[in-house]
C-alpha cells in the first residue's frame, strides 16, 4: 500500500487552490462541500468560479503564484497548466511542510485526492494509487449503482441502533458486540 487511507475534517481550515480552470473549479468544489476555507490563486477564473466568488463562497487572489500566498495553508492544490509553476508549488510545500496534491502528478504530490462517492453519512474513497483514475471512476459508478444504495439506508438503521445502544448500554464490550450481532444478523436481508 503507497498511501494511508485517510479522511481529513477540513471545516473552517484553510485551503488553497493555484489555478483557475475547470480541474481547479472541480477541486474548489470538493473543497467547499468539505467545510474548507477556499483561497483560489490564479490570474483567471472559470465562469463557476466567478460564480462562486460572488456568492462569496471562495477567497479570490487575483495574482500569480508566489510562495509567500500559501505560508499559512493546511493544503495547497496544485491546479495550474503550467509544470513548472506546479512543480514549483510542490517544491514549496514540501519545504513548508504543507500537504499538496498537484493534479495528474501524483510523483510530486504528497497526497492524492481519490474518486469519491457519497450518499448521507455512507462515503467511499477509492484510488488507483494515482496510477488508472479512469478505474477509479469506473469502480465508482459500479458502486453507485449497486451498493452505495443498499447500504447507505442500512447505515441510517444502524445508526439510530447505536445511539441507543450508547443511551441503554454502558458496557463498551457489550455494546460493540450487540452492534456486531445487528450488523451480521441484518446485513442479508439488505
Amino acid at each position: 500500500m503507497r498511501y494511508y487511507p485517510v479522511f481529513l475534517d477540513l471545516v473552517g481550515r484553510r485551503c488553497i487552490v493555484v489555478g483557475g480552470g475547470k480541474v481547479a473549479e472541480r477541486k474548489v468544489r470538493t473543497l467547499i462541500k468539505a467545510g474548507a476555507c477556499v483561497l483560489v490563486i490564479s490570474p483567471d477564473l472559470t465562469k463557476g468560479l466567478i460564480k462562486l466568488k460572488r456568492e462569496k463562497r471562495i477567497s479570490y487572489r487575483k495574482d500569480f503564484y508566489q510562495k509567500k500566498l500559501i505560508k499559512k495553508a493546511f493544503l495547497v492544490i496544485a491546479a495550474t497548466d503550467n509544470k513548472k509553476i506546479n512543480s514549483r508549488i510542490s517544491y514549496d510545500c514540501n519545504s513548508l511542510r504543507i500537504p499538496v496534491n498537484v493534479v495528474d502528478s501524483p510523483e510530486l504530490s504528497s497526497f492524492i485526492c481519490p474518486a469519491v462517492l457519497s450518499k448521507g453519512d455512507l462515503t467511499f474513497a477509492i484510488s488507483s494509487s494515482g496510477f488508472a483514475p479512469s478505474l477509479s471512476k469506473k469502480i465508482k459508478i459500479d458502486l453507485r449503482r449497486s451498493i452505495i444504495p443498499k447500504y447507505s439506508k442500512f447505515l441510517s438503521k444502524i445508526k439510530y441502533f447505536r445511539k441507543d445502544l450508547k443511551l441503554n448500554c454502558p458496557d463498551n464490550k457489550l455494546r460493540r458486540r450487540l452492534l456486531r450481532y445487528f450488523v451480521n444478523s441484518n446485513i442479508s436481508k439488505i
